[in-house]
């Protein structure tokens, strides 16, 4: 009879014992979920902003701008009749400047696929 009881009373603690197990791993699971809806939101939200800044850089007022500065400065090279061909010391600058005058298109934050996961 004692031992009818005490096999009972331990089948309810091992369930309820599972049960709480199970609780805890769903409990677990769930977070993780929400933590990977919120990084989801984070990257959407990156990508908005970092599609936004490309179009701004590379938005046709801006290209036209750029176009209307080289044609100054063409135009400033034929009336100080410069030399057509630059020289070896020259050529840093000319890269120099037309780096600063072309819109920046690389995004500011590297793309890193190894925390997505």
């Amino acid at each position: 009879m004692y031992f009818r009881f005490a096999a009972g009373l331990m089948l309810v603690v091992l369930v309820s014992m599972a049960g709480v197990w199970l609780e805890k791993q769903t409990l677990e699971m769930r977070r993780t979920i929400s933590v990977q809806y919120y990084q989801t939101d984070v990257l959407f939200d990156l990508i908005v902003r970092l599609r936004l800044e490309t179009q701004r850089l590379t938005a046709p007022a801006q290209m036209t701008h750029l176009e209307r500065q080289n044609a100054d400065n063409a135009a400033q090279d034929q009336k100080t009749k410069r030399p057509s061909a630059r020289t070896a010391e020259q050529q840093p600058e000319l890269i120099r400047s037309t780096r600063d005058q072309l819109p920046l298109l690389r995004f500011q934050h590297p793309f890193n696929p190894e925390g997505i996961d």
